[in-house]
């Protein structure tokens, strides 16, 4: 097999479907100092990952600094507060990139929360990529449908590989991950709570936390919380919004609809009879080990 080319090409549509998309693609080979791309200052929109094929780049996201190696790929949205460059102690980066549209950001989103930035994939991910791009390179992609296809099935399987692996891999702060999933419901909840149980600092919790999973270990529970209030909502008609506020961990059912309507956009009750339309509802879960089967 002959080796790819570097060079890059980018995708323009003429459909307005709101549909996953690849947007571009490269494979490039950095070597000059000045090499720096400040998400914060571009203009564009897009969801990005970036793979090292060769040589040692890095990741600054938030403040907390990541070094990518062979093997390794990063994920950042755009803009945002990240920037990805040469550091001055590496003569070279090889990089293999794929942009993406914006609907791609609830699946990114998932993947911070569930492992952080830094990715280091597995070679069926790593020829995925390098696939997708020799696509796009060969005009192989050459309608909506078929780039919005390849877009689909790669974020379903970085995403659920990603899910997978998380699962696996248990560390010091994924227990302060799994104290938050197991206690969310506790009125008294809250950062010292987690760090005494845990055996962590509250600071350096939440930095790692952040580092890990992309998001603050507060907004993490109540995001949680509003996650579980929507399944109690679509599949309990019967509960009203004052009991299912108490099971989610909110003592105060005003203050649970603000905090609700700040994440949905919707309030409970708008939520509730939303998802009522519907003779049947059936929940689906990530994975076959999330469905609880009683003996």
């Amino acid at each position: 097999m002959e080796p790819l080319p570097h060079r890059s090409v980018c995708f323009y549509f003429s459909s307005n479907l709101s549909f996953l998309t690849l947007k571009g693609a490269g494979f490039h080979y950095v070597d000059f100092p000045q090499y720096c791309w400040d998400s914060q200052s571009r203009k564009d929109e897009l969801c990005l990952i970036q793979y090292c094929v060769a040589g040692e780049g890095a990741l600054e996201v938030d403040g907390v600094q990541y070094s990518i190696c062979p093997g390794e790929a990063f994920v950042i949205d755009i803009p945002g507060k990240s920037r990805y460059y040469l550091p001055s102690h590496a003569p070279f980066w090889e990089v293999l990139y794929l942009e993406f549209s914006k609907e791609c950001l609830p699946l990114l989103r998932k993947i911070y929360q569930a492992a952080g930035p830094v990715l280091r994939l597995p070679p069926e991910l790593q020829q995925a990529m390098f696939h997708i791009y020799e696509c796009a390179i060969k005009n192989k992609l050459k309608t909506f449908f078929e780039n919005t296809k390849a877009t689909y099935n790669f974020w379903i399987d970085l995403t659920a590989y990603v899910l997978e692996q998380s699962s696996r891999e248990l560390s010091g702060i994924d227990s302060v991950k799994a104290y938050i999933d197991q206690n969310y419901f506790r009125f008294d909840l809250n950062l010292d709570l987690i760090a005494e149980q845990t055996d962590m600092p509250k600071y350096s919790m939440c930095k790692e936390f952040h580092k890990k999973f992309g998001l603050a270990p507060g907004k993490y529970l109540r995001e949680l919380r509003i996650s579980q209030a929507c399944r109690l909502l679509t599949i309990h008609s019967d509960y009203t919004i004052h009991k299912i506020a108490r099971m989610v961990g909110y003592a105060n059912d005003n203050y649970f609809g603000k905090v609700f309507k700040t994440v949905k956009g919707v309030t409970p009750d708008q939520f509730r009879k939303h998802s009522g339309q519907y003779d049947f509802v059936r929940v689906i879960y990530e994975t076959q080990a999330d469905v609880y089967s009683p003996e």
